[in-house]
């Protein structure tokens, strides 16, 4: 967590921390390890749902730029504990919350806005994030407008680990979500910092609760052994990804290799593997993705001859098309060789 703190801390500017305490001239290390307790402290509290105004490593100035500071480093804080978002405070105006665009412009259900008013900080946690997306959906949840794509969506019961993609984005730190199931279980109170970014309010239709979150976490998990884990293939599409290639060693998150790149995995994390997992059942807050990513690779044509080759969804059709193109091309060579021997023929004639 250190080092993925620091690295945090040093894309941020340093009016960011001119509203902690006894930080004015410090070194680097000396503010890195006064934001370190104050982070800590920001769990507690969000875990706890107290008052952050009581909070004295903070100073509540009453002059404009230092409760800016101040909220922007609990609003940055907030994101660094969660990984629900990267905050961007560099572009952001002093009126608006910000997060930084990680997908190049893609715009899923998650990051629907990357910036919203300051007065939202007034509303609840939950409700706060969901200005920003829908980053904690509740189970079987979906925002298709199109009819044929809701009924495609209620059509699709299952998915099966050999996966092919183009381009995907995934969440390298998969440690992040088995710490917080191991976090939730171990407190009295079952909450950890993301789950106490679960709505509060009964039949809120539009965010997780905290059980949504707990299952959020392990399907979370889950997916990579479907996407990446149990298909020969696809482990070896893996380990030539290098997901921490310009990450120094203390940065990476061998978990991942192990969900990946392994045929096995340990059994006491309790991920339940299947060789065909039904959505409803076993990713329904995921459900959404994984029906787009299903599309997108049934719609997807091959347009090379080694795709063709590797496209194998459909067994008769490959078989087909494979079967046409040998005989077809053994027709061509016998004609082209009986044309050949034709001319030879005919050359040998003339000679004669």
């Amino acid at each position: 967590m250190t080092w993925w703190l620091q690295t945090q801390l040093r894309q941020q500017p340093k009016d960011l921390y001119s509203c902690v305490r006894d930080t004015d001239g410090k070194s680097e290390d000396d503010i890195a390890n006064k934001i370190k307790s104050l982070y800590l402290r920001v769990s507690d509290i969000i875990v706890q749902n107290a008052p952050l105004k009581d909070e004295s490593s903070i100073i509540a100035a009453e002059d404009s730029q230092g409760l800016d500071s101040a909220m922007n480093l609990v609003f940055s804080i907030i994101g660094w504990q969660t990984m629900l978002y990267r905050p961007d405070v560099l572009s952001c105006p002093p009126s608006e919350f910000c997060i930084a665009d990680e997908m190049d412009g893609h715009r899923g259900e998650s990051h629907i806005c990357l910036k919203q008013s300051r007065t939202g900080s007034t509303k609840l946690l939950s409700d706060f994030l969901l200005g920003f997306g829908l980053m904690l959906a509740p189970r079987n949840y979906h925002m298709l407008d199109d009819a044929e794509e809701t009924k495609a969506f209620n059509r699709l019961k299952s998915v099966d680990p050999p996966t092919d993609t183009g381009v995907l984005y995934v969440f390298r730190y998969p440690s992040f979500c088995i710490a917080s199931l191991k976090n939730r279980s171990a407190q009295d109170t079952n909450r950890s910092v993301i789950h106490s970014c679960a709505s509060s309010v009964p039949r809120n239709s539009h965010w997780a609760t905290p059980q949504d979150v707990t299952e959020l976490l392990e399907e979370a998990v889950l997916s990579y052994r479907l996407l990446f884990g149990q298909h020969p293939r696809s482990r070896k599409l893996f380990r030539k990804l290098r997901p921490f290639k310009d990450v120094p060693l203390e940065g990476r998150d061998d978990f991942l290799s192990d969900l990946c790149g392994e045929k096995a995995i340990d059994p006491s994390l309790g991920i339940g593997e299947r060789d065909s997992y039904e959505l409803a059942r076993d990713f329904p807050h995921l459900r959404t993705r994984l029906f787009r990513l299903s599309t997108y690779l049934n719609e997807r044509k091959p347009r090379r001859w080694r795709e063709l080759w590797l496209d194998n969804r459909d067994s008769a059709s490959w078989l087909t098309f494979w079967a046409v193109i040998l005989i077809g091309g053994m027709g061509l060579l016998l004609a082209f060789i009986q044309v050949v021997l034709q001319i030879a023929q005919l050359a040998i004639s003339l000679r004669s």
